[in-house]
């Protein structure tokens, strides 16, 4: 069994990777997304086959495979190319992989216009292949070292992607801004891998969860909860930068400046649920501090309730579509924070195919309208776009939590799981379903439906079979994904999941419920007993869809009156709550003043003390290069004084 997955979880690595070398040296023109589909395809097949053996693995948890020995530390310790595969890894590989090979098999007509492709187009597919390679490698490690790794590689990919269209200013700066807010999280995150190993002694994985499940240090002293809950904060750092969990979120709607594949790949499946898996990763580290696991619940609620309320006046797609991200990671770090790691990951893997599908979509009716993508220019595409419509339709639906679609299902048990934890998480996480119903159902009624209206000079015609093979696909699944976490059929997916949370989240949970409880739990007084839930939140589901139908198609002057009525809640939600220009009139602002400063300083000071110091050689120079004039009788005068000179000497002496 070790052998083959030895070989899978190589595939898996070097799939991509050989994708992306190819792609980007042997430069085969409007061919190039070839190498990079046949090496996620690769690597999708050997994750498939990872995922079975680990399901067939009887009472085997996990498998660490060790390639060799990396850097020896001098005092015995090693750091090693490790691949740790267990359900977690295995599930988490076969989500990334599958649905970055849909989106690279999207980007194949996605990425030409008019049949003709657009510059960049092989760097495009090698950057979209060098990221998957990182991403498998943040999942595959078996330790901190190469989770960093991995780590940082999947920023400096989103840095490339988000700026691919670099000649952009609006791009350029969006990459910036993205590579900058990740620095600060993962400045945190660093901190944290160090202090991992000053404690420990080694970055391990097994090593570290042991003793940090035995409470003690590498030294055998006691592991104090301060300590615990330090590593835990400054982990979460990382995850806040990576997730776009507040207050990190600001760079993840202006990476909508990248072609919608990289929204698609970034914000579905993989850079942006990095952060979760962390968090699940180090379930024994965070499950050891129930203050850590109560503010990973408050972040992910207040993020979660916070960015759909700014989507709820967006006009562009793809950033309405970002804030929901953003909303919808929130529900993951809230169902982390009440000891719902199994259905936060559940979210986690439907989220992967609904909001791909959205993503996708919203990239084919851009593709079809020449770049426009804001709603105020565009209507009535339902006709003009049918299979377009029809699939955006489906991950909208999904997205809002319809009954019997994926979102449904694993929102629903968050919501129950924050709830029985305590009652305004989940009343907070109930407003947010809410919403997301409606602002998503506003997007789908203003692009959709309504008189027929296209940009000047525009003529829209349906995506071709590449971008829709893709969106059919990720369709079916934001159907039936949902339907493996179900009590019909057994709940498979949280089965799966079960052995990996056994001794950390499971073990702690009332402990972190103790923590988080208030005064009042709704579930000890019935009122979600059973399927009551379920009930609430389709009825939300349902009311969001209502009301954006009522103000956006049956009587849409009452979207006017509202935001007539409520000028500076609107111009706050418009303006994101001014979050983005706190920073710049706090942060950046004032780093830009003191680079100025710094500039003066050494264009003045440190240049004038260096022209000082050099002006007596100078003058020299300046008085010897008199001699060196290039006439002959000049150097015939100066060798016959020098003889002069010596002849005196010598009979002088």
């Amino acid at each position: 069994m070790h052998d083959t997955l030895t070989v899978s979880a190589l595939v898996i690595l070097l799939g991509p990777l050989a994708g992306a070398v190819v792609a980007a040296v042997a430069r085969v023109g409007g061919r190039s997304h070839w190498p990079a589909i046949l090496g996620v395809a690769a690597a999708f097949v050997a994750s498939c086959v990872v995922l079975i053996h680990v399901n067939q693995a009887d009472g085997e948890a996990a498998a660490k495979i060790v390639l060799y020995s990396w850097i020896s530390d001098g005092a015995g310790s090693t750091f090693d190319i490790a691949f740790l595969i267990d359900p977690l890894s295995s599930l988490m590989l076969v989500t990334v992989t599958g649905i970055a090979l849909l989106v690279i098999i999207y980007s194949r007509d996605y990425m030409r216009e008019g049949g003709i492709i657009v510059r960049g187009y092989e760097r495009f597919f090698a950057f979209l292949s060098l990221f998957v390679f990182s991403m498998c490698i943040l999942i595959l490690g078996g330790n901190f070292l190469l989770l960093y790794v991995g780590w940082e590689a999947v920023g400096l990919c989103s840095y490339l992607l988000i700026g691919f269209y670099y000649g952009k200013p609006s791009a350029a700066a969006a990459a910036k801004k993205a590579f900058v807010v990740n620095r600060v999280g993962d400045f945190g995150f660093g901190l944290a891998i160090l202090l991992i190993y000053l404690s420990f002694g080694t970055l391990d994985y097994d090593i570290v969860f042991d003793l940090v499940q035995r409470g003690v240090l590498a030294s055998g002293e006691a592991l104090t909860q301060d300590r615990t809950t330090t590593i835990a904060l400054l982990l979460l750092c990382g995850a806040c930068g990576k997730s776009a969990q507040l207050p990190l979120h600001v760079w993840l709607p202006d990476a909508m400046e990248g072609p919608s594949p990289v929204s698609a790949l970034i914000h579905a499946a993989t850079m942006v649920t990095a952060g979760v898996f962390m968090i699940a990763r180090c379930g024994a580290v965070f499950a050891a501090s129930p203050t850590a696991m109560a503010i990973v619940a408050v972040i992910g609620a207040a993020t979660a309730l916070f960015a759909a309320t700014i989507a709820l006046v967006q006009t562009d797609m793809k950033r309405v579509l970002a804030y929901s991200t953003i909303s919808q990671l929130g529900y993951m770090f809230l169902g982390m924070g009440v000891s719902a790691a199994d259905s936060a990951l559940f979210h986690l893997f439907t989220h992967a195919f609904f909001k791909a599908l959205l993503f996708l979509a919203a990239g084919s009716v851009m593709h079809a309208l020449a770049g426009v993508i804001d709603v105020r220019h565009f209507g009535g595409l339902r006709t003009v776009l049918p299979w377009t419509f029809r699939t955006f339709l489906i991950g909208a639906l999904a997205l809002s939590g319809f009954p019997l679609l994926s979102g449904f299902f694993s929102k629903d048990e968050i919501i129950h799981h924050a709830l029985e934890a305590n009652t305004v998480l989940g009343v907070m996480a109930l407003v947010t379903a809410l919403l997301t119903a409606f602002y998503t159902f506003r997007i789908v009624f203003l692009a959709f439906f309504g008189r027929k209206r296209l940009p000047e000079g525009v003529h829209p015609h349906e995506s071709g079979g590449w971008m829709l093979t893709s969106l059919f696909v990720l369709s079916a699944g934001a159907v039936a994904a949902g339907y493996l976490g179900v009590d019909v059929t057994g709940k498979p997916f949280h089965r799966f999941l079960g052995p990996v949370f056994a001794t950390t989240f499971a073990a702690h949970h009332a402990d972190h419920i103790t923590v988080l409880a208030g005064e009042h739990s709704l579930t000890s007084t019935g009122f979600v007993a059973n399927y009551g839930l379920m009930v609430v939140s389709a009825a939300l589901a349902l009311l969001g869809i209502a009301g954006a139908y009522l103000l956006y198609v049956h009587q849409p002057w009452l979207a006017g009156l509202i935001r007539a009525s409520s000028p500076r809640l609107y111009r706050a939600l418009w303006n994101k709550y001014f979050v983005d220009d706190l920073y710049d009139a706090v942060l950046v602002r004032p780093a830009r003043q003191f680079g100025r400063f710094c500039v003066g300083l050494d264009d003045y000071l440190i240049d004038g003390l260096l022209w000082v110091a050099t002006a007596v050689p100078r003058g020299v120079a300046f008085l010897l290069r008199g001699l060196q004039n290039g006439a002959m009788q000049g150097y015939g005068l100066t060798m016959l004084a020098g003889v002069a000179v010596i002849v005196v000497l010598v009979l002088g002496a």
